[in-house]
């Protein structure tokens, strides 16, 4: 068993790279399934969010994971490997954990990160890309993240990519709770956005989408208004503030579009803010007059500032993680040497049936009596089945060890009588 952790975020990759390297949720599938053709790979689950892509997996050949990798995104090794790092045993499990509690983050501590690991980890489940070893881990995974959670101040005073992206139009855009606010989208992150809108006292709210069905669900919810997506650009318009954040594959405004509206705006000003990876919105979007455009990367200064006062439960977090990665690993040694020890002991006691067989037969051979044959064989079997244990538990009881021959009574399953229980 190995296990390995390999991928880009967004401390490796800039955006361009981010954009190319994403495994769409709904193709996770496909990919679980490629890669667990490969004989070397036994167990995998993927995550791919805005600021990261990776692979975790049980595989004892990482040249052959990053061979796949590159041939995903049809990128060389050389594009892709001076932003890819790669983690194994200890080292992976820490930085599992590390994902799943929010400290490798954009934003230190948020845990929108640890709903996105579960989604992963449920659909590499359902596409049976997980046994024993992902299982037992991944559950161990989600443990500490709730401890940390539970135990630090890492969670206090939530902030996420779609608070932030809001707080940045806050300071972009004057009367800001008058303006008109215009969401892309209708996932988990337009959702956080809807709710910091309004907890900014925007009134006037647009959501749009390509399902109009799923944005409506959404608009219901908050109590906003919603707009079919085919009447996007007459809503640009409109909006003084448009944050996207779809998973589109290829830009939903483009240069040609954000042209034609800003001809009929007289003027007047519009601020985009794009959260999507791929990006929703064209860079050169952003040459046009009025048009102040903001990618997730632009986000990253408010981060910073936003930091500070978490270092020290980020210490305190990671120091967690460090423990619980070393407990697993030294957990996972014990479990390797418990199943060499019982194939040890399986190959061992088939020996000595075998002995016992060949004798057996050689004696059916030339006319013995089966029943005293068979009853010979069990004999001589049982004797040397328990003579070396029968010998350390002597040795044991000399020495005085209760200790082993507790263990014994437990190992053999020796039920006790009511006189020892006394």
């Amino acid at each position: 068993m190995s296990i390995i952790a390999c991928g880009i975020n967004h401390k490796t990759a800039a955006l361009p790279l981010r954009e190319q390297v994403t495994f769409s949720l709904d193709k996770l599938a496909l990919y679980l399934s490629d890669l667990l053709s490969y004989d070397s790979i036994r167990e995998a689950v993927i995550l791919s969010t805005c600021n990261r892509s990776e692979v975790y997996c049980d595989s004892d050949d990482v040249e052959q994971l990053i061979d796949w990798f590159c041939l995903q995104h049809n990128l060389t090794r050389s594009q892709l490997e001076p932003a890819l790092y790669i983690y194994r045993d200890e080292e992976a499990v820490a930085h599992i954990m590390q994902v799943a509690c929010g400290l490798d983050s954009m934003i230190l501590g948020e845990s929108q990160i640890l709903g996105q690991m579960k989604d992963a980890f449920s659909e590499s489940c359902a596409s049976g890309a997980v046994s024993g070893l992902f299982n037992r881990l991944f559950q161990q995974v989600f443990a500490v993240a709730k401890e940390v959670r539970s135990n630090t101040a890492i969670g206090a005073c939530p902030v996420s990519v779609a608070s932030t992206a809001v707080g940045l139009a806050k300071q972009l855009v004057p009367d800001f709770k008058q303006a008109t606010a215009l969401v892309i989208g209708a996932g988990d992150t337009v959702d956080l956005v809807i709710r910091h809108l309004k907890a900014n006292a925007i009134q006037n709210i647009i959501v749009t989408n390509r399902s109009l069905a799923n944005a409506r669900t959404l608009a219901k919810k908050h109590d906003v208004n919603a707009m079919p997506f085919a009447g996007l650009a007459d809503v640009l318009g409109t909006a003084d503030i448009v944050i996207s954040a779809t998973s589109s594959a290829s830009p939903i405004v483009t240069q040609k579009m954000m042209m034609d509206v800003m001809q009929h705006r007289e003027n007047k000003s519009i601020t985009i803010i794009d959260i999507a990876v791929p990006r929703d919105v064209e860079p050169a979007v952003a040459e046009l007059a009025g048009v102040t455009l903001q990618c997730i990367d632009d986000l990253k200064n408010i981060i910073q500032h936003n930091l500070k006062g978490r270092q020290h439960a980020a210490e305190k977090a990671h120091d967690v993680v460090q423990q619980k990665s070393r407990d697993f690993i030294a957990w996972l040694a014990s479990f390797d040497m418990v199943a060499v020890t019982i194939r040890k002991y399986r190959n061992q006691i088939e020996e000595m049936g075998r002995l016992e067989l060949i004798k057996a037969a050689k004696q059916l051979e030339r006319g013995d009596d089966p029943v005293q044959v068979l009853t010979s064989f069990a004999y001589a079997f049982t004797n040397k089945l328990l003579h070396s244990p029968s010998v350390q538990l002597r040795q044991a009881g000399f020495e005085g060890r209760l200790d082993i021959l507790q263990f014994a009574q437990q190992l053999f399953a020796i039920p006790q009588s009511k006189s020892e229980l006394i």
